[in-house]
């Protein structure tokens, strides 16, 4: 009974080690300039083949924090709003203009998420263009939660999040060794 007990475990720790390696892997690909996964597909997914890679993240990342396996849940809940706000960085530098649609995909955002639509853009510095409601443009005086939570390290560079990065190395180097002690 005990060794089905171990080996139940054991499959929970790969399952974690699993999914958290499919999000590191768009996390990745989204982080070095990736946008879209149609570019090198190797599947043949048709809902995913199109997405960005944005969007492929913030999916894999939800679907962790869904999960109740531990402490893949806890981490990811909390690199679901960090990476959220970091891809709105993103649009917001590089886009002068968004269609709502796009914007709401990229973010992996939909019509129940965070209660009224105006919340949800207002929250992330969007407004409604005048000319077109179908459109996003900037607010000029919302400033990005990311920003504020820089800070400049001793060598004068700005790191962010360092304290979450190492602890969530830390976790994937206990659960592959986990593993591979199993």
């Amino acid at each position: 009974r005990n060794n089905n007990s171990s080996s139940c475990n054991s499959d929970d720790e790969y399952n974690q080690l699993s999914m958290f390696w499919t999000a590191a892997k768009y996390c990745y690909l989204w982080s070095t300039g990736g946008v879209s996964s149609s570019l090198n597909s190797t599947t043949d997914d048709d809902e995913s083949s199109n997405l960005p890679y944005s969007t492929l993240m913030l999916r894999s990342l939800q679907s962790n924090a869904e999960s109740s396996l531990e402490p893949l849940a806890t981490y990811s809940k909390e690199l679901v709003s960090i990476f959220r706000y970091r891809v709105n960085d993103r649009l917001h530098s590089s886009f002068d203009d968004i269609r709502e649609d796009e914007f709401m995909l990229r973010m992996n955002l939909n019509d129940s998420d965070g209660g009224a639509e105006d919340d949800v853009l207002g929250r992330y510095g969007w407004k409604r263009a005048v000319t077109d409601a179908a459109h996003l443009v900037p607010n000029q005086e919302w400033k990005s939660p990311v920003d504020m939570g820089r800070r400049r390290g001793g060598d004068g560079m700005i790191t962010t999040d360092d304290d979450r990065i190492h602890q969530l190395s830390e976790v994937v180097m206990f659960l592959e060794q986990t593993k591979m002690n199993a």
